[in-house]
């Protein structure tokens, strides 16, 4: 295991912590230092006025939103900003120049997030654009056992223009979330996104489901239900109790964690394409060990075991 991965567990330990004591989602967005917007009235030489108007699901102006616009090119490459009105509706001033923008918006209903993200927003000239919850379509992605229960899941998105990368997140500590894509397309392949959901089923099976994506556009939702054969087997064992953590090596990501003893082995039934697993597996009173880069294959079974990480099928 190289030194990114062991930092990347530990951040994303506390990242998905964090996420699962907040409640419905949380986004962490990495990008330059923010820097303060400047008052919608009055002028500033070199930039223009960016006027958002937040939309829920029923068509009217929300107030339950979280909006970031972040910088990626031209004099507002180093700029980002977080308005906010409770009337729905947030004028800002910006540098001219190519920027990301995404919005939570949070249902007053039932809780749930739709998440809006436009990839490309060329600031230019004074600009309105119209976040609407409406455009929003579900993430639904579930194993093939009804009587499994959802744990946790993230979606993640890059974007890359002129050398730079913004990176983009929600994770959900429950089922509700809605995602699309606003505004028109980016350059071709300058968008990624990916999205893992994890379950757990009363038989002690754990699923790990994930789905990647590389194109020009944002997500306008995700529906899928893999079947049983479409899935690969990882079973796990080891001579000490322990704590055992699986996420997909691309990432970052969220994984799932869970109690691992010399009488109960671990088994877990993971999607194949969404690329190579890493598992983590700490004894107690140990030295924590890694297996990265397992390549798991749809129909067949792999066991891993602990001391050692050795893998056979």
């Amino acid at each position: 295991m190289n030194r990114f991965s062991a930092t990347r567990r530990r951040l994303l330990s506390a990242f998905l912590g964090s996420a699962l004591l907040g409640g419905a989602g949380l986004a962490a967005t990495a990008a330059p230092v923010t820097a303060a917007p400047v008052p919608a009235t009055g002028s500033s030489a070199g930039t223009v006025s960016l006027t958002i108007r937040h939309l829920d699901r029923a068509g009217r102006p929300a107030a339950a939103y979280e909006t970031t616009v972040t910088g990626l090119s031209g004099a507002g490459a180093d700029a980002s900003a977080r308005p906010y009105d409770a009337d729905g509706t947030v004028t800002v001033r910006l540098p001219r120049g190519r920027y990301v923008l995404d919005s939570a918006l949070t249902a007053t209903k039932d809780g749930g997030t739709d998440w809006i993200v436009r990839p490309r927003l060329d600031l230019v000239r004074d600009t309105t654009v119209t976040v609407d919850a409406r455009t929003a379509r579900p993430v639904d992605v579930r194993p093939p056992d009804a009587a499994a229960r959802f744990r946790h899941g993230g979606m993640f998105l890059t974007v890359s223009h002129g050398g730079a990368e913004r990176f983009l997140n929600r994770v959900q500590a429950r089922p509700g979330l809605r995602v699309a894509h606003l505004g028109p397309a980016a350059e071709p392949g300058s968008v990624r996104q990916w999205y893992d959901a994890y379950w757990s089923s009363p038989s002690g099976v754990d699923y790990a489901l994930g789905h990647a994506v590389t194109g020009d556009r944002a997500l306008t939702g995700l529906v899928r239900k893999p079947a049983a054969a479409e899935l690969a087997t990882l079973r796990v064992r080891a001579t000490r109790p322990g704590t055992l953590d699986l996420q997909p090596s691309a990432g970052p990501t969220v994984g799932i964690s869970r109690v691992l003893t010399p009488a109960a082995p671990a088994t877990y039934r993971v999607t194949p394409g969404r690329g190579t697993y890493d598992v983590s597996y700490a004894p107690d009173g140990g030295p924590r060990e890694n297996a990265d880069g397992l390549v798991l294959r749809p129909g067949r079974t792999t066991v891993l075991t602990f001391p050692g990480g050795a893998a056979g099928r």
